[in-house]
């Protein structure tokens, strides 16, 4: 039996969609032969088999999956499809039984969540459905919270601006290694929702705890802006955003020196603008956007808030994105084009004409074969 996997090739996406099967459940396949096409927030992907066989699909069409699991899978011959069917319909009478005897009912993240924090569900109120905020409740109570365990935050020379990160994850490795370079500013810590990144460190700087603390440290003035490190959510940038404008925490910007911003840029604040990237004289860019490296917005460009973007995003003069927009790797934008609020723009794309709000710009990928070279 040899699986089939969904390629990460879409970076920025952790989910698909199955849209279309191009070999029937069961039947034979051949190698290299088109199997299906799945479908991404950014593009559609096709996948194709690595050996021949007998195709067994593990998911149905239309359902959503996890990036990088198995679609299907591939079996010598008919008799191992047998085989297999057969394991499987015993696995979902022994599963159909057990949900009959339970007195409770749970989505499915709920039980994954749960049976990963070792969480009986038995245990938890069964009113209505289980979700896994119900279980995240029950892991805190079960968990009581001791700060007084987690290390401290730093301290620095006075004069020096103090920035609390948000998002403890490869994100604020960025945003350390831009204030390496940058005298006026200094990261005292990082809070983040995962407990199990309590305690641990960036380059020394310590994750004290979640951002249920941010509200604490900054009446204790243990710091004096906040930055989001994290690029892969816009809606964790968007509310984290929003409870620092609630909290009134200051959002500091954190931008590379080999940056390249002409002298008449407004830019706000709680940015994150990694290395190489260019703003052209007269762009304006809005508050809490996180812009990879080797971005480059021409002339009179207008970014909004909240937006995050792949590297080699290139804009043209006189392009506007709206808020919370999210580009891939990539991109290429003609001069005095309009991108709508939450709109998504796959990895590759060229746009030539504006895209409305709340609209999703997709790529096609093609069949990309990696051979052994000849020597």
């Amino acid at each position: 039996m040899k699986p089939v996997v969904v390629p990460t090739t879409d970076v920025n996406s952790e989910t698909c969609t199955v849209v279309s099967w191009h070999v029937e459940d069961g039947g034979p396949v051949r190698r290299d032969d088109l199997i299906a096409e799945v479908e991404t927030s950014k593009t559609v992907i096709e996948i194709f088999a690595s050996e021949d066989g007998f195709l067994l699909h593990n998911r149905t069409l239309g359902e959503e999956m996890p990036m990088g699991e198995n679609i299907a899978h591939i079996f010598e011959n008919e008799s191992a499809v047998a085989q297999f069917r057969a394991i499987q319909k015993a696995e979902e009478a022994a599963k159909k039984d057990d949900i009959l005897h339970r007195t409770w009912r749970a989505t499915k993240k709920a039980e994954e969540l749960a049976a990963k924090n070792s969480i009986d569900l038995a245990t938890i109120d069964k009113g209505s459905l289980i979700t896994t905020k119900a279980v995240e409740a029950a892991i805190e109570k079960a968990s009581p919270i001791d700060y007084g365990e987690l290390p401290p935050v730093l301290e620095t020379d006075e004069g020096i601006e103090r920035v609390m990160i948000i998002g403890g994850g490869l994100g604020a490795t960025q945003v350390l290694d831009i204030f390496d370079n940058d005298p006026g500013k200094a990261a005292v810590g990082m809070v983040d929702d995962g407990r199990e990144n309590w305690g641990k460190d960036h380059r020394g700087v310590p994750i004290v705890g979640g951002t249920d603390r941010l509200e604490e440290l900054f009446k204790e003035k243990k710091f004096d802006t906040a930055i989001v490190s994290i690029s892969t959510s816009i809606p964790a940038r968007t509310k984290f955003r929003e409870a620092c404008r609630r909290l009134g925490i200051p959002m500091a910007n954190a931008i590379d020196s080999t940056c390249k911003i002409a002298s008449d840029v407004t830019m706000g604040t709680g940015n994150v603008i990694c290395a190489f990237c260019h703003f052209g004289a007269g762009a304006v860019v809005g508050d809490n956007n996180f812009v990879s490296a080797y971005n480059s917005f021409d002339h009179h460009c207008t970014l909004g808030n909240d937006i995050s973007t792949g590297p080699g995003c290139m804009a043209s003069g006189i392009v506007k994105l709206g808020d919370r927009v999210r580009l891939g790797t990539g991109i290429f934008f003609e001069p005095y084009i309009e991108i709508g609020d939450d709109v998504q723009v796959a990895s590759g794309a060229v746009l030539m004409k504006s895209v409305p709000a709340d609209h999703i710009v997709k790529v096609k990928t093609g069949h990309i074969s990696i051979v052994p070279s000849r020597r």
